[in-house]
């Protein structure tokens, strides 16, 4: 049985799904951003929960995507060259959108490895004071 190539209608239709992902993606970036930088644990972990559930939703759009990935850009048919037009416009701010989601959660990493850094600086601080405290109480007896 010979299947009918994908239409170029629902991979628009698709692609405009995909930014609508991508820009809600973007914004939960941002505040996770923001709540790094903050220190705020509690809201990071809330807002993972809500981040893990629109990966899930772009990875479901991703498979549906993909019959119509296979198809060479110039052997679909175009009700019109707009809506051509529109769709690859979507395209490409799904491709920006998608490079910074990937710039903001690697500042994010970024920054939180530097917070463990100094986290690991103040721990190893203490326990040399603490282990000079108790090389100093022992010559005092």
């Amino acid at each position: 049985m010979n299947q009918s190539p994908p239409s170029p209608a629902s991979f628009a239709t698709l692609m405009k799904a995909m930014e609508s992902i991508l820009e809600r993606l973007h914004s939960v970036s941002e505040r996770q951003l923001k709540f790094v930088q903050e220190g705020d644990i509690s809201m990071l972990n809330q807002l993972f929960g809500h981040k893990y559930k629109l990966i899930e939703e772009r990875d479901r759009i991703n498979r549906q995507l993909e019959p119509h990935l296979s198809i060479p850009p110039e052997e679909r048919h175009w009700n019109s060259e707009t809506e051509k037009q529109k769709t690859e416009a979507v395209r490409t701010h799904c491709e920006q959108l998608l490079a910074e989601i990937l710039r903001i959660d690697q500042q994010g990493i970024q920054i939180m490895s530097e917070q463990k850094s100094a986290v690991e600086d103040q721990l190893r601080r203490i326990h040399q004071g603490s282990r000079l405290h108790a090389a100093y109480s022992k010559q005092k007896r």
